[in-house]
């Protein structure tokens, strides 16, 4: 029986390591081994490259023989970006095998990565046994390693610098990097560190990164290393006049009922119909609109390039005007969502902010202190600060508009308890225990109210609200990280010291995105009616109007990597800012954006009864008062908060009035109110 030559092997396989790769096109490859699997797929089965023309050209520099080092990808979303990277990770492996390593924004992305590799692997019978097979005792087949023969394939997060060190790769993928940190865990720019992972290999690595923009210009990853390539655009023909040209959103025409959307050719001026597009994509070609100084080729590609039979031009123009229709009521979510996954562009939501001198000229003449008839519910935030507080209470309506009802500054140190008589916190007490008289004659108590745990005061926040609790009152501070949610799904628990002794854990402090809640605010500054719109009395003091618009957004470097920030100078004040960003925290808690015209309209039956007549005059404090949305977060860890349901305004406005607020209430120690509550899974 004849004995394995290990000497033999050893030769063969060290020959075989001298050999250069062999001159394999990953496009040549794709059109001749390529399979896309069932799971997932609309279009399952053998790779077909003219079905996507436009990723040849792409494929094709991805080649292990092409100098190019760096290929970047700024894409629409669902067109061409992961399928060419399976495309060319499978062809790497089965002509020019080395490790590669694979790097996500998220653990979730990272395992539906592995699991399309998976489907891909079974679905390819030319790199089939390659792999080792699930638990194999040959090698590893796991969520995060695949071996194969001549190397591994790693698939890691980017949001942790231990993923992108100790493994030398020759091929790198990033995927979705405008969702990767700007600075990773202290050491800078993971791009940086990513790349570092292939300084062994020289001119034989290469790096794929592909993503849709989801950032501004100057801030999105993937723009900047599209803008340090070559820039390359698909130019198709026009068929009327045989004029190439990108094909891009200005261009698109479309009738006022949307039932038809064609492209304009910028020559000639023909209509062009969508039924021309596969002649148009197949006789496309990339052309390069710069220069690369470090050899980088970077493509851009929108949905208009989609074959027949994916997204039409009439459903991107039907999406385009629900965008716009939403960018007229301030919100920018569908606009940037178009532009970044649509069309493969840059959106920059932070228009300037209008100035103090433009809200005090639309500043309205309704009461202070009275809520108008088109609002239901009523916030307050406080700001703490060493010598006061300061209050700010909002009333709310359908489609988060809002009223700014009155803006309180409380002169008194914090660190005196409230039980102490005279104290800032007593006097707190005695505002949010006042109800304010609505429209209506009725009156409405504050539902909820946030204070600012930040600065210097805060262990007495952390004991006043612990205490208050079950009165709605909610301990706030800022998010320290960046495009955090305007308000946290769940707080943390912080420790309160009281009389010497420490209660772990009685307090609950919830954390606010105040960079997101500031851009929301921020984007509807303008509106002055409508959903989202911000208005405000004209007794509020020029004061408060500054330091409403005293912050700007500016583009900074941290880390090395330019992030953008709110911004305002070092002296300025900006309570009336913070407010404004707690009372909307606030909102959110009470999930009041969540609220349709029905709710409302039931919460207004309940706190508006149909008999009243909207006479202020007529004993307004002699009304019954109404059971209003209140917080009980005590009660409930997910966003319990007591309050009726959203619904459309009746269409009484408020009358016109001069009424003065009701004298405080004499104090009282707090005590548990009665009150309905709100879940996060709907009205009980």
């Amino acid at each position: 029986m004849p004995f394995a030559d290990g000497a033999h092997a050893c030769r063969e396989a060290f020959c075989a390591g001298l050999l250069p790769d062999p001159e394999m096109w990953v496009d040549e490859w794709a059109e001749a081994h390529a399979y896309i699997p069932s799971e997932g797929n609309a279009e399952a089965g053998k790779y077909k490259v003219d079905r996507t023309p436009f990723a040849r050209e792409v494929m094709r520099v991805l080649s292990p023989g092409h100098p190019c080092n760096r290929v970047v990808v700024m894409g629409a979303s669902q067109l061409l970006k992961t399928q060419t990277a399976m495309n060319w990770m499978m062809a790497s492996v089965d002509s020019a095998a080395a490790n590669l390593l694979a790097l996500m924004p998220s653990g979730d992305l990272a395992a539906r990565l592995s699991a399309r590799i998976n489907n891909t692997i079974k679905a390819t019978p030319r790199v089939r046994d390659l792999f080792s097979a699930p638990r194999s005792r040959e090698g590893k087949n796991t969520d995060t390693t695949k071996t194969f023969r001549g190397g591994t394939l790693y698939i890691a997060t980017a949001g942790s610098a231990a993923n992108l060190a100790e493994i030398p790769a020759r091929y790198g993928y990033g995927d979705e990097i405008d969702d990767w940190e700007d600075d990773l865990q202290g050491q800078g720019d993971p791009v940086e560190i990513f790349e570092n992972r292939g300084s062994t290999y020289g001119r034989n690595r290469k790096w794929y990164y592909s993503s849709s923009p989801k950032k501004p210009a100057g801030v999105s990853k993937i723009n900047d290393l599209y803008l340090r390539g070559d820039q390359r655009k698909y130019h198709v023909a026009c068929p009327h006049c045989g004029h190439r040209h990108e094909l891009i959103w200005v261009n698109m025409r479309t009738d006022e009922a949307l039932t038809w959307a064609k492209m304009m050719c910028p020559d000639c001026g023909a209509l062009i119909d969508e039924h021309h597009k596969d002649a148009m994509l197949a006789g496309g070609q990339w052309v390069a609109t710069a220069t690369s100084r470090d050899g980088t080729i970077s493509f851009t590609i929108s949905q208009l390039y989609a074959p027949l039979g994916w997204t039409s031009w009439l459903e991107l123009a039907r999406l385009h005007d629900s965008a716009e229709e939403a960018l007229r009521h301030g919100d920018h979510t569908k606009m940037q969502s178009f532009y970044n996954a649509r069309l493969a562009l840059c959106y920059d939501s932070s228009r300037g902010v209008t100035t103090a001198e433009e809200l005090r000229a639309r500043a309205e003449p309704y009461p202070s202190r009275v809520v108008p008839a088109d609002a239901l519910v009523l916030t307050a935030s406080v700001d703490t600060q060493p010598d006061r507080l300061e209050v700010q209470i909002e009333a709310w309506g359908p489609q988060m508009e809002h009223w700014v009802l009155d803006h309180i500054v409380l002169p008194g140190s914090p660190t005196m308890p409230p039980e102490q008589p005279g104290s800032v916190w007593r006097r707190l007490d005695e505002i949010i225990a006042t109800p304010l008289v609505h429209a209506s004659g009725v009156l409405i108590r504050i539902s909820a109210y946030g204070i600012d745990s930040g600065g210097a005061n805060t262990q007495d926040v952390y004991n006043y609200g612990a205490q208050r609790r079950h009165l709605s009152c909610v301990i706030l501070k800022g998010a320290s990280r960046p495009n955090r949610p305007i308000i946290a799904s769940k707080p943390s628990q912080q420790d309160v010291e009281w009389g010497g002794r420490v209660s772990v854990g009685t307090a609950e402090l919830w954390f606010v995105g105040t960079d997101v809640a500031k851009d929301w605010l921020y984007n509807r500054m303008e509106l002055t009616a409508g959903p989202g719109a911000m208005h405000f009395h004209n007794k509020l003091s020029d004061e408060w109007f500054d330091q409403l618009t005293v912050e700007r957004k500016v583009r900074k470097m941290r880390g090395g990597v330019v992030v953008e920030v709110w911004h305002k100078d070092d002296h300025a004040r900006n309570e009336a800012t913070d407010l404004s960003v707690y009372n909307l925290a606030i909102a959110f808690k009470l999930r009041l954006h969540t609220w349709s015209a029905l709710d409302w309209q039931r919460l207004r039956n309940k706190l508006v009864p149909a008999h009243l007549t909207p006479d202020l005059f007529a004993s307004g404090a002699a009304q019954p008062l109404p059971t209003v949305p209140g917080a009980d977060p005590a009660a409930d860890e997910e966003e319990a908060s007591e309050a009726a349901a959203p619904v459309q305004p009746a269409p009484a406005r408020p009358v016109p009035v001069r009424v003065h607020a009701p004298a405080p209430l004499p104090y009282q120690p707090p005590r548990r109110m009665t009150a309905r509550r709100i879940y996060s899974r709907g009205i009980q």
